[in-house]
């Protein structure tokens, strides 16, 4: 098929396009800045130059391509508060929304990415698409949305499905994030730590929205993570080691809030026990990284390689 990806050069985004051109699709990646789309090109994949903002910028595409997966997301710099969030919220909503509509003009499918805390677990509690929706401010937009795509499913025929995965790992992300922290001595874990993290391997993701994209159900929230979660501090103290340094210590929740946002740390805090049976039965998804542990070396290696982390060889 050929496929219009957003953010296609995004985390997330660009391994989708991997898996997709791999697959032998074909990808139109809808990117900001062409400069950092030239590996999509050098795959055999094409460039749309489009903002998030500008709906004229990327509605037209629709008509060009057979389905559309849509992974753009923005990020706020700073402080987390509602003001950011809020303004964050409504560039997806004004994206996802005009992509839905363009869909359903022209019969196309529509993938979004969604994410885990918008259904976060509270203590043990196990978590997939059954447990409904009950988002953190964090994810409060998300679930607007699949809120209202679930409802032109029904009212209108939208072919739509929604991908929600767990805390993804890979050469970017919170784990680049927190490696860099780590090695420059500034990480603490928020608290206990006791809350449950399901985890994914960004390259296992990229397989299963190809095919959710090949064989998956319109109307269906697939989610994926690999089949061990852990305790957050287990996941902290599992890369700490990996990367030979002494574990580090605890900082109250609050003092955290102060300095970057208490959304931020209800987020961090969210309890993420996740199945991911129903994907990889009805998917045929099988991930590369069963758990955390065979991932993150790998992970590690490929920080190593994209450069700036400080890594060094072993």
């Amino acid at each position: 098929m050929n496929v219009l990806v957003t953010g296609a050069t995004g985390f997330i985004g660009s391994a989708v396009v991997r898996s997709l051109l791999g697959r032998g699709h074909a990808v139109v990646g809808l990117v900001r800045e062409p400069a950092r789309g030239c590996w999509l090109e050098e795959l055999g994949g094409s460039l749309a130059v489009g903002e998030m903002d500008r709906p004229e910028t990327y509605a037209p595409l629709v008509s060009r391509v057979d389905a559309v997966i849509h992974t753009a997301q923005p990020k706020p710099s700073g402080r987390w508060n509602r003001r950011r969030i809020a303004a964050m919220h409504q560039s997806d909503a004004l994206m996802t929304r005009t992509l839905a509509e363009a869909c359903l003009v022209e019969e196309k499918l529509l993938i979004y990415t969604s994410g885990a805390m918008v259904h976060a677990g509270v203590g043990e509690e196990w978590i997939d698409a059954a447990t409904g929706v009950r988002p953190c401010l964090l994810a409060r937009g998300h679930a607007e949305m699949i809120s209202e795509l679930a409802a032109l499913h029904r009212s209108r025929g939208l072919r739509v499905m929604v991908m929600t995965p767990g805390l993804v790992y890979g050469a970017g992300g919170f784990f680049r994030e927190t490696v860099e922290l780590l090695l420059r001595g500034r990480y603490r874990i928020m608290g206990n730590g006791a809350n449950y993290w399901s985890l994914v391997h960004v390259a296992d993701l990229g397989e299963a929205y190809a095919l959710a994209l090949e064989s998956g159900s319109d109307g269906e929230n697939y989610f994926v993570s690999d089949k061990v979660p852990l305790r957050r501090r287990e996941v902290i103290d599992r890369v700490t080691d990996a990367l030979g340094l002494r574990r580090v210590g605890r900082v109250p929740a609050w003092v955290v809030g102060l300095w970057l946002g208490f959304p931020l740390v209800e987020a961090i805090n969210a309890s993420i026990r996740m199945r991911s049976g129903h994907a990889q039965e009805c998917l045929g998804w099988v991930p590369r990284y069963a758990s955390f542990d065979e991932g993150l070396l790998p992970a590690l290696e490929e920080l190593r390689l994209s450069g700036g982390v400080g890594l060094t060889s072993p």
